[in-house]
């Protein structure tokens, strides 16, 4: 959030009511995390919109406690406050503002509608982070190609509610919609379904949740703006501090229980229910319609007022080059600027604008490639916090949890920068907003180089794998055995073998193609018996401890009981000791390590003393033991895939130092780009902000989703080296950057619209001739 500079405030012009000839833009932004909390996108509508979820003034910057209402331009460019509008008008703080209500007092004279919009923010966010918080352990791809949809839908969104339906239809239609995607998606998730089955309805689920999530929130915040009467000036900025709550309430609560319901509970079989982490999201988006219903005889609902400003640029801008390719075919092409060929069939000023909304375009390239390294927080750096120890003493912390503590450090660094960090800096050196953007990017590289650092350091701790052609071999049992090896007579010793991955002779004929196996030789009555079966190199995933059963199939414990209990008794896991079974201990929110296996052919869990034989164990996170039963019914347990030793704190200093980087970056550059575009490009630069985010997460599917780089150290490393190489031209064009005035630029596109009225007023024009005209007019 952007605390102003009180010398520029008070430059500013005071603040008036300007009724909006034109319907404004309303864009908000979807996203993965609450953007909000850096403060990062002002506001352009009907009171004040939340672009990515948080409030900030368009022509004036308001102090975050103010979350000041809007001035903001109409949909032609104009900001005449002659110009008056039976549908959206615009508000700013008044210079005879109302003297302070108290809190109390200021909530009894909400209106009601308000107050169901808040509920429904709230599981709306929810539902939405909710399945985002674990989407990305079923696939990196699925998950930034499902963040780019979520970024590019809400132009949609922000067309179909101004030109055709309005905000309260739109809401509406696409709440359901969202429903719909959810139980898609839940439903996908049941392990019992085909896997065409299953495909089809994962990516239909996550289709409709990503448009309708960006149908949903160019709406939600400006429907409430306007149920405030036109006197509520101080009710409507407060009711956003309270909306900016309920998002990261959502959010926070979100990312936090889902994991829980995914890697906490088992469901139709498996250790893991990602049905139920998918489904409560469900739920909570319906109990979101429902609210959102309950409020409908309170809501003041404004039909669409048949006006886009971003339709209106691409126009132009189509138009133009269009133009600008006639003539170059024609070899007449004598304009200055090649948007120039847009007149006259679009205005001056519309035209202005938009060359002053491309020049400031190319200071959005850096920003396209800091969210593709921030948006990795949500994929790889939550496949890196898997691979790493997540107890913190008696607490385990889940991988996908760890993105909590981003919205932490940004609320706790906000104020602390604009309490501290910036007057000290303002002693030494000027602060300008591009300096304060290149450090931003400077500190994203850094934080990628701190993730490959780590990320060297978590593989030395993974399980080798063995040389090409070979594969590894666990033997297990008294027994010994000869294996032939084209010709050569082996014998395997137990513990892990290298052998080359041929077929092997030893009375059965096995293919050993997969990386490792576990072999165990048994000795009967018949002779030795053997049993062989493959096992992955990988850790034990989200924190687990699995242990692999290898039993002879003549042994007396086959099929008998096998119970596994905590340190204070309850018990954890029940099951059949069977060959090949996986035993899987999951630790609690709050648990010990220690845990104690108790097995025979009497074993009750709910009478443990009934059990002959017990085995103590101590449950390392990641780690995958080969539990095996020798023929005199002793079980010993030996560790096969080493456990997790690196702690997952060692992730918090570079989400720090990333969240310092989206203090100074995020928050600063659309503020920036913002201040130096014309009045009448304010929404356009909005949107153009969401497809930064869009354009961002294609790069991450490009890179990190095709695993171009094998390596997650070196493609950290790699994301680094663009980030210093997109700052260091970044840098270059800033020290040349000439700042624009930002009421230099409202004053000339002013006057720019009273020279264009005042040729109109004089220059008549058939009826017939003036409609096609304001057909044709942006």
């Amino acid at each position: 959030m952007k605390v102003p500079n009180r010398r520029q405030d008070e430059r500013r012009p005071s603040a008036r009511f300007i009724p909006a000839a034109e319907p404004l833009l309303v864009i908000d932004c979807p996203a993965s995390r609450p953007r909000s909390r850096a403060g990062s996108y002002p506001n352009s509508i009907t009171g004040s919109t939340n672009i990515g979820e948080t409030q900030f003034s368009t022509m004036a910057s308001v102090s975050p406690s103010k979350m000041g209402i809007a001035v903001a331009e109409s949909g032609d460019g104009s900001n005449n406050p002659n110009k008056t509008s039976p549908h959206h008008p615009v508000w700013s703080y008044p210079d005879d503002e109302q003297p302070p209500q108290s809190l109390i007092a200021s909530l009894k004279s909400y209106p009601k509608g308000v107050f169901f919009m808040l509920g429904n923010e709230f599981c709306e966010r929810f539902s939405f982070y909710g399945m985002r918080a674990v989407l990305i352990i079923t696939a990196k791809f699925l998950y930034h190609g499902f963040v780019s949809l979520a970024y590019l839908s809400p132009l949609l969104g922000s067309i179909a509610a101004d030109n055709y339906f309005g905000r309260f239809r739109v809401i509406l239609w696409v709440s359901l919609m969202y429903v719909l995607g959810h139980t898609l998606l839940s439903i996908g998730a049941v392990p019992y379904l085909t896997y065409s089955v299953q495909t089809t309805l994962d990516f239909s689920g996550l289709i409709l949740i990503a448009l309708a999530t960006g149908g949903i929130k160019p709406c939600v915040s400006a429907f409430a703006a306007d149920q405030f009467n036109e006197n509520q000036h101080q009710q409507r900025a407060q009711f956003f501090s309270f909306f900016y709550f309920s998002i990261n309430a959502g959010s926070l609560v979100a990312i936090m229980l889902t994991p829980l319901l995914r890697g906490r509970v088992s469901c139709f079989g498996s250790p893991y229910c990602f049905p139920l982490a998918f489904g409560v999201p469900g739920v909570l988006m319906l109990v979101a319609f429902f609210i959102f219903l309950c409020g409908w005889k309170y809501y003041k609902i404004t039909p669409a007022s048949k006006g886009n400003v971003v339709w209106k640029v691409l126009k132009c801008i189509g138009y133009a080059l269009k133009g600008k390719l006639g003539a170059v075919l024609k070899r007449q092409d004598k304009a200055a600027h090649w948007v120039d060929y847009a007149s006259p069939k679009y205005s001056d000023p519309l035209i202005a604008g938009v060359k002053s909304l491309l020049a400031v375009s190319l200071l959005f390239v850096p920003v396209v490639f800091f969210w593709a390294l921030f948006d990795q927080q949500g994929s790889t750096w939550v496949l890196q916090a898997s691979q790493m120890d997540g107890r913190v003493g008696p607490f385990t912390i889940l991988p996908d949890q760890m993105n909590t503590f981003n919205p932490l450090i940004i609320l706790i660094m906000v104020p602390v920068f604009e309490a501290f960090i910036y007057p000290f800096t303002r002693k030494f050196v000027e602060i300008t907003p591009l300096r304060k953007m290149g450090a931003g990017g400077l500190l994203a590289a850094i934080a990628f180089i701190m993730a490959g650092f780590l990320q060297l350091k978590i593989n030395s701790t993974l399980e080798p794998y063995p040389s090409n052609g070979n594969v590894f071999v666990q033997k297990f049992g008294s027994e010994s055995l000869p294996l032939s090896f084209n010709g050569t007579t082996s014998t395997l010793i137990n513990g892990k073998n290298e052998i080359p991955a041929e077929i092997n002779d030893y009375s059965t004929t096995f293919n050993l193609s997969n990386n490792a196996y576990i072999f165990g030789v048994f000795d009967n009555k018949q002779g030795p018996s053997t049993v062989l079966f493959p096992y992955k190199l990988d850790k034990a995933s989200n924190g687990h401890t699995n242990l692999i059963i290898l039993i002879d199939d003549d042994s007396p414990l086959k099929g008998t009981p096998l119970v596994v209990i905590d340190n204070k008794g309850s018990v954890c896991v029940e099951k059949l000791i069977e060959q090949g079974t996986i035993i899987n201990i999951q630790p609690a929110i709050i648990s010990s390590q220690y845990y104690t296996l108790y097995y025979g052919e009497n074993c009750l869990a709910s009478n443990i003393s009934l059990c002959d034989h017990q085995l103590p164990i101590f449950a390392e996170t990641g780690a995958v033991h080969a539990l095996y039963f020798d023929d005199e019914k002793i079980a010993e347990m030996r560790q096969i895939i080493r456990g997790n030793s690196v702690s997952v704190l060692w992730q918090l200093p570079q989400f720090t130092v990333i969240a310092l980087g989206e203090v100074l970056f995020s928050v600063t550059g659309l503020e920036f780009s913002y201040s130096q575009a014309a009045p009448n490009m304010k929404s356009v630069l909005q949107a153009m902000w969401l497809l930064t985010t869009f354009a961002g997460n294609v790069i991450d599917m490009g890179i990190s989703g095709s695993r171009i780089i094998h390596e997650p150290a070196l493609e950290f490393f790699f994301y680094a080296f663009l980030m210093f190489i997109v700052i260091g031209i970044f840098i270059v064009i800033a020290i040349n950057y000439k700042y624009v005035d930002e009421e230099e630029l409202q004053s000339e596109s002013q006057a720019e619209e009273e020279a264009e009225k005042v040729t109109e007023k004089h220059q008549p024009q058939p009826i017939q001739q003036q409609q096609n005209k304001t057909a044709e007019l942006p």
